[in-house]
């Protein structure tokens, strides 16, 4: 595994995050974001190998049958907790199962072209029987009339019966006795029933049940006898589809569950598969290269792009043995680092099995380690200078380098003296040199580029700068060493020409020693208290003449919510007083949430469906069975 000091400082989860975008599967996406570059060739070349393969299909347009697994995961856990699964959950089940059984035929049929694909697809687990049961029981959503004689029979049995409801109510409607008593010659549905509009002064004309009546008291809403009597039926006759349905779908569910543990490996398999192609569709879309790997810190790039930056200057290195390590010096912000984090990227990139973005192809050392040291190492909590952390990596990477490590030195020796600053600089890059590192490192300091130049182990580049213009080309060229350039650095930057005259005259010996003549005098100053309130404060809201709880701050903060008598208001913030503090009232960690619930009992109860609890869900069962009993009874 690759080992890093510091996190991310090569911006390789950018990258990562780039390679994920293109993965189809959460679960892909997921191991892409996690991947760790390998160190031992072997599983580089086959990662390498893997991601050619997947390239190849994408340049002979052979599109692999592909579909999510991101709505069968919780299909399957749902299973797992005894839960029962929908017409359409198991449709889903059945549609991925029939994608994983076309996915591994065309890997077959295309075998010779990507056989370590292949071998991924005959790791693919196939459940033909579980499919046929799901299809042969389940349509377009919902359980077929084939799964059961008697389903089909009742479903039957309802249509017919609700036809018989609509041509009663049409005979009710046409019947001279009804339609007198009539305020309105329509049916009207009331707590489920199809009810006549009648004229309260004609109610006891009409048989049947009265079933609610108009806020005037004016009409009666009545459910004629007949119509009642077939509309009991007709419930009746839905509990029975119902109830066939419902043994229907638990057959099926345990069946999914019997066989979870492939289906679960198939999710794994097809995880893999996505990885690769995604792997393959990015570095196909850096128009990527393979890269040749090395054991022996041969590091040779052509034409590499930056993976990150817009428009790149493509860069060119080259360290071979008996040369062990690059110095780079330039100016600042002439490239130096984005030099450093390119050839970094360039191996981690390679050992995640990514082409290269270059115009040729790159020769890479497999790395077992790499090491960097860029940028501000400050550490404001071990009350450590820039220097101080900066020597704390420096000693940790000194002494963990191996031979095939790669190390990453941005500035080193910077923040201190220059001359002891050099001398220790000079020090850690011979001892990583003595190691058989591979060093790559960036400089102003002097006696560092005297050291890159007299040393054999070690090559010197400098970052090409412009002086017509006055302007870096971020172009890399080696055997050469450059200067700093801190001039033209701060007056590009808007430094006043008067200071860069200055500095020029400095570095000629002339010091300046002229004395400031402002007189400063001291100015009145008021406080202006203003009250920071924080969630589960207790405070006082003046407009309600109470205490409630602080939530938090409206978008325009001037206005804050806040919970009060179980439901939450909002109030000015400024009519609010601060009674008790949340930190004083709570113990670190407390969820605060848990102040704003208005009913226990039911956050309780989701709380615990929500988790899969048996015990919640036969709750809930067993309220929607006494709901309908109610209403079977009321009917």
């Amino acid at each position: 595994m690759t080992e890093f000091f510091e996190n991310n400082q090569l911006q390789f989860a950018q990258v990562l995050t780039q390679v994920a975008s293109y993965a189809k599967s959460p679960e892909a996406r997921n191991l892409l974001l996690q991947a760790q570059p390998l160190t031992k060739p072997a599983a580089v070349t086959h990662l390498l190998d893997e991601t050619e393969e997947g390239t190849r299909l994408l340049e002979r347009s052979l599109q692999l049958p592909f579909v999510s697994s991101d709505s069968l995961l919780p299909l399957i856990n749902r299973a797992q907790k005894g839960l029962l699964l929908s017409a359409d959950d198991l449709e889903k089940v059945a549609d991925y199962l029939r994608v994983c059984e076309l996915l591994q035929r065309f890997l077959y049929r295309e075998k010779d072209l990507v056989p370590i694909l292949n071998s991924y697809g005959e790791e693919l687990q196939l459940f033909p029987k579980l499919v046929e049961q799901i299809y042969q029981s389940i349509e377009h959503g919902q359980v077929a009339d084939s799964a059961d004689r008697d389903l089909r029979r009742l479903r039957r049995q309802e249509q017919e019966l609700s036809q018989e409801i609509k041509d009663t109510a049409g005979k009710l409607l046409q019947s001279k006795k009804v339609s007198q008593s009539l305020q309105e010659q329509r049916l009207v549905e009331k707590d489920g029933h199809l009810t006549l509009p009648v004229k309260s002064s004609f109610k006891k004309a009409i048989a049947g049940r009265i079933i609610a009546y108009s806020a005037n008291g004016q009409t009666a809403f009545i459910l004629p006898r007949k119509l009642d009597q077939l509309s009991s039926e007709k419930i009746a006759v839905k509990g029975q589809i119902e109830a066939i349905e419902a043994m229907i779908l638990g057959q099926l569910t345990a069946a999914v569950y019997e066989e979870s543990p492939g289906l679960l490996r198939n999710i794994d398999v097809v995880a893999a598969i996505d990885q690769i192609m995604a792997r393959a569709r990015y570095s196909r879309e850096l128009n990527g290269k393979r890269a040749r790997l090395n054991q022996t810190n041969q590091l040779l790039l052509r034409g590499m792009r930056h993976p990150l930056l817009r428009n790149p200057v493509p860069l060119d290195l080259e360290i071979k043995p008996p040369v062990r390590g690059l110095i780079i010096t330039g100016p600042n912000a002439g490239g130096k680092t984005a030099t450093l984090k390119n050839c970094g990227l360039a191996i981690m990139m390679t050992e995640i099995g990514l082409f290269l973005p270059s115009r040729e192809i790159c020769d890479i050392p497999v790395s077992q380690q790499i090491f960097s040291q860029i940028g501000d190492q400050q550490d404001l909590d071990n009350s450590l200078s820039t220097f101080s952390a900066e020597m704390t990596n420096i000693a940790k990477i000194v002494t963990h380098a191996q031979s095939r490590s790669l190390v990453l030195l941005d500035e080193l020796g910077s923040g201190t003296d220059p001359d002891e600053g050099a001398a220790i600089a000079i020090s850690v890059l011979q001892a990583l040199q003595l190691k058989g590192c591979l060093v790559l490192a960036t400089t102003h300091y002097s006696r560092i580029k005297d050291y890159a130049v007299k040393h054999p182990n070690y090559r010197t580049a400098s970052m090409d700068f412009n002086a017509d213009t006055l302007t870096p080309t971020y172009r890399l060229l080696l055997d050469q060493v450059g200067q700093s350039r801190a001039f033209w650095i701060a007056q590009k930057v808007g430094m006043p020409k008067e200071i860069i005259d200055q500095a020029q005259k400095v570095l000629a010996g002339q010091l300046p020693l002229s004395s400031s003549t402002v007189v400063l005098k001291e100015k009145a100053t008021s406080k202006i208290v203003k009250t920071h309130f924080c969630k589960g404060d207790v405070v006082y809201a003046g407009d309600l003449e109470r205490e409630g709880i602080f939530y938090a701050l409206e978008a325009n903060q001037t206005l804050a919510k806040i919970f009060v008598n179980k439901q939450f208001s909002v109030i000015p913030v400024k009519r609010l007083k601060l009674r008790r503090k949340a930190a004083d009232l709570y113990p670190e960690g407390y969820n605060l949430n848990l102040l704003f619930i208005s009913d226990w009992q039911e956050y309780k109860f989701n709380k615990d469906l929500n988790r899969g609890s048996k015990k919640a869900y036969k709750k809930l069962v067993k309220h929607e069975q006494e709901v309908k009993s109610n209403s079977s009874k009321n009917s």
